[in-house]
Order: structure tokens, then C-alpha cells, then sequence
């Protein structure tokens, strides 16, 4: 009888929301896909329900597999043996989808990673990017909301996954970063929109702090005790197909005041064969209560497309005093020259608390990267990357050296692979990293 009745559920349209966010225009890769700025909103249809028991009768569960190996070698100070360290986890997420009963619907989903023990080495020798701060296992509560949607406005509440320019989801590892609070979206028109945020929890990779062994499985402040958090708003406008420009404000309660302004789109050149990528950017950081995240961050990227082959490069400079450094924000940032492992905002923080004697805090990072889909000789879905970049200021230099396989298969099966080569002189730290996460999606 169920069965029957969510058959005849299929037609109906209702709204609950997926955010991702989506770089690209139809191609693949990672460090492609970081290059081109675009934060979509995706919707997706659910079944209507006619009472709250209806609601979990039509839910539908998700979730993800993901099998993960790490292998990271460190050489620092120009020590000649490196201390290398790996790990294998199993993880991935579970939950699901209720119907929605007056436009309002619930979203639960939990994150873990597993030690696999048979595999891994010692604990002195275990990398513990898929781990907890006590190197275990861990599973946590990572979404759960309540959802309203109907054809114009939509609205989370809770425990949330998000892709705005400073509060990301930034899944490297194990698990997505994942947020605290409130999200909306307002659709004005087919081409006008505004998306408006509240958070003062995360939780996820990038929430870590290794001196205060915190655990990515726990949500924490994003600030401290005393922050009531971050609260942001957004106005985008598509102005031509898979082209926008969007405005967003974050204001980070003891931290800083965000404007942050994007100009992205596609040019398409003889027949869609040819076709250019194209991003400008601005952000301005004013600090709020002496807490020296300041300054401003321009950058440019373009990505010419020819057939299944892309070539670009991104240039991005920081403008601080001294003393004072720019910020990613709440993941890995919007700046278009950010790699694998570095960006400009880390190489400003480091300069303006290395106690180094200097007039400003100024940086300049620049990236350059080619790639080839492999579609048109018979392997949808595979692509290869190349990358490399340079970010550099009056303190030092950091080369970094990635190189990324995907492979999308159907829509079940991911899998990725990147090698990382980085050098920097700010610390005479070397590292060699290795990443290859397999994912299945039910």
C-alpha cells in the first residue's frame, strides 16, 4: 500500500533543498572546480504528505560509502630522513529525507569514520586526518534540520550544510564542514535571488584546533564563548547563462566585518566548442574588537575550454597592514588561487604573527593549471589535472604542486586521487601527500 501510494507521490512538487556548491560549467575536477566561483542552489522534488505519520512513511534515506587512504611524509628545519605517516578509514554519512506536510519537512543525516585497524600502522605513526583529536573512530549528528520550502522561499534550521563564500563545506577528508543555526533563499524572479545566514556552531575538518585537541566531530563556536556568531545576507543576479554577479556581507561577531563582491561567467566561442571561464573578485575585512583579521583580497582567474582540454590560471593579493592578516572565513575560503594546501590567507595570518618587523602585510599568490576530460575518446566521467602555484610576500615563499585524477562513474560511483608537493620557506617545512578517497552514493 505504501509502495502504491509513493508512486502516485512522484508527480507531486514540493521543495527540498541540497546545497552544493557548484563550480563548473559540465566539467569535472577539483582544482578546476575551485577556479570559478559560482554558489548554486539545487532543488530537488519531494513527495507531499497528508498527515505527520505520511511524512516518515515517504522518507527517503541516503547516504554515502567512502573508503579513504592518506600517506603524508615531512621533512622540517631540512632534516634529511622524513617522518611519514598514513592511515585507512571507512566512513561516509546516513540519513533521509522526510515528505513535506505543509511545505515543512525534516533533513538527518550522520557522519562517520572508521579506523581500519588491520591496516593501519601504530598510533605514532597514524595520520589522523580521519580521526578524532584521540585518534579513535568517531560518528556524530553532523545535519539535522527542519526544512520549509515552497516556490519562492526556502529555509533551514539547525544543524546545516552550506557553500557560501565564508561558511563552506570544504569536504577534504573524511567529512563536510557542517553548521549551526539558520539558512535561507529567496527567489525574486528566475534570475534574482538572496540568500540570508545565521551560525554560531561548526563542526567538521577545518573546525580543528590541534593546540586546544579539539575533535572535527565536535561542533564548537566559531569564534568564542563570548560571539553570538556569524550572520551574513546575499544578493545574486544571473545576468547571462551560467554568468552572475552576486554581493554578500558576513558580519563575525569578534572577528570581522566581510563585504565580499563576484563577477563570474562563461563566454562561449564558436558553437560551444570553445568557451572561457571568467571570475573577478573583491573582499573587504574590517575587524571588529582588535582581533587583527583586516585587510582586502582581489583576485582574477580565467579557464579557456577547447573540446575535452582546459588551460587557465588564477592571480589573487592581499592588502594588510602590519600586524594584521586576511581570512578564509569558516572552510576553505572563496580566493581563486587557493591549492590543494595552501591559500593567501594562511601565508598573511603567519606573516603577521611570525613577529617579523614590517611596514605592511602584503601578499600575492598566483596558480596556473591545465587538464584534459577524457569523454571524447570514451572514459566519461575521468579527468586529470595539473597544477601549480606560488603564493609569496616579504616574509617567504610557498611552492605547492598538485596533481588531481577523478573519475565519476554513473551516479553511484566517485573516485579521486591527488598528489601533493609542498614547500614552503616561512617554516623550511616540506611535505609529499598522497589523498585517494573512493565514494558510492545510495
Amino acid at each position: 500500500m505504501i509502495d502504491m501510494i509513493y508512486l502516485a507521490q512522484l508527480d507531486e512538487i514540493a521543495a527540498i533543498l541540497v546545497q552544493r556548491e557548484s563550480r563548473h560549467l559540465e566539467q569535472g575536477g577539483l582544482i578546476h572546480s575551485k577556479t570559478a566561483g559560482r554558489f548554486e542552489i539545487v532543488k530537488e522534488l519531494p513527495k507531499e504528505a497528508e498527515s505527520f505519520d505520511s511524512m516518515f512513511d515517504y522518507a527517503d534515506t541516503f547516504g554515502k560509502l567512502r573508503l579513504g587512504y592518506i600517506n603524508s611524509a615531512n621533512r622540517i628545519s631540512n632534516i634529511a630522513d622524513k617522518e611519514t605517516k598514513d592511515a585507512f578509514a571507512f566512513g561516509g554519512e546516513f540519513g533521509f529525507d522526510t515528505a513535506s506536510l505543509y511545505n515543512t519537512s525534516f533533513h538527518i543525516s550522520a557522519y562517520f569514520s572508521q579506523n581500519i585497524h588491520s591496516l593501519n600502522p601504530s598510533i605514532e605513526d597514524l595520520n589522523r586526518d580521519f580521526s578524532d583529536a584521540n585518534a579513535d573512530s568517531y560518528i556524530y549528528l553532523a545535519e539535522a534540520s527542519v526544512d520549509y520550502s515552497n516556490e519562492y522561499f526556502h529555509a533551514r534550521f539547525g544543524r546545516v550544510k552550506v557553500d557560501t563564500p565564508y561558511a563552506n563545506s570544504d569536504d577534504i577528508r573524511m567529512s563536510s564542514n557542517t553548521f549551526e543555526g539558520a539558512w535561507t533563499n529567496i527567489d525574486y524572479t528566475s534570475t534574482l535571488k538572496t540568500q540570508l545566514l545565521y551560525f554560531d556552531r561548526w563542526a567538521g575538518y577545518d573546525s580543528q584546533d590541534e593546540d586546544a585537541l579539539e575533535s572535527q566531530n565536535e561542533f564548537k563556536n566559531l569564534v568564542d564563548d563570548d560571539s553570538f556568531g556569524m550572520i551574513g545576507a546575499s544578493l545574486t543576479y544571473e545576468y547571462a547563462v551560467s554568468s552572475e554577479v552576486s554581493l554578500w556581507y558576513n558580519h563575525i561577531d569578534g572577528m570581522a566585518a566581510i563585504a565580499y563582491s563576484e563577477i563570474v561567467g562563461a563566454y562561449f566561442i564558436n558553437d560551444e566548442s570553445i568557451h572561457l571561464d571568467y571570475g573577478l573578485q573583491f573582499s573587504t575585512i574590517n575587524e571588529l574588537e582588535d582581533s587583527n583579521v583586516d585587510g582586502n583580497v582581489l583576485g582574477a582567474m580565467a579557464i579557456i575550454h577547447y573540446k575535452g582540454a582546459f588551460v587557465g590560471g588564477a592571480y589573487n593579493a592581499s592588502y594588510s597592514d602590519e600586524g594584521k592578516y586576511v581570512t578564509n572565513g569558516f572552510g576553505g575560503g572563496p580566493y581563486y588561487t587557493s591549492l590543494d594546501e595552501a591559500t593567501i590567507s594562511a601565508i598573511s595570518e603567519v606573516s603577521a604573527t611570525s613577529g617579523k618587523s614590517a611596514t605592511n602585510n602584503d601578499a600575492e599568490a598566483f596558480r596556473l593549471g591545465a587538464g584534459y576530460e577524457f569523454e571524447s575518446i570514451g572514459a566519461d566521467g575521468l579527468v586529470l589535472e595539473l597544477v601549480y602555484g606560488e603564493l609569496y610576500n616579504d616574509h617567504g615563499k610557498i611552492k605547492e604542486k598538485d596533481a588531481i585524477l577523478t573519475y565519476e562513474v554513473g551516479e553511484r560511483w566517485y573516485a579521486e586521487a591527488i598528489y601533493t608537493n609542498y614547500e614552503s620557506s616561512f617554516d623550511n617545512n616540506t611535505f609529499d601527500r598522497a589523498l585517494v578517497r573512493i565514494d558510492y552514493n545510495f
